[in-house]
């Protein structure tokens, strides 16, 4: 995935979620992505089920951010 992309769903901005990488224009963090992701065995798709305000795109982005 190009590092433009990734750009376009991560944002980073000091004073919201502690200065970590977020999915841009919202406070899920990219470690929790990842978390829900690996460590937790949802797939991309339950995850934007229970989340979605935000795209399959962002998951992604947020996978390959790590």
């Amino acid at each position: 995935m190009s590092i433009n992309i990734i750009k376009e769903h991560i944002e980073i901005t000091p004073g919201i979620c502690g200065g970590k990488p977020r999915i841009a224009g919202h406070r899920i963090r990219v470690q929790d992505i990842v978390i829900w992701h690996e460590q937790m065995g949802m797939s991309s798709d339950e995850i934007i089920y229970h989340y979605p305000s935000i795209t399959l795109s962002d998951v992604y982005a947020a996978l390959e951010d790590v």
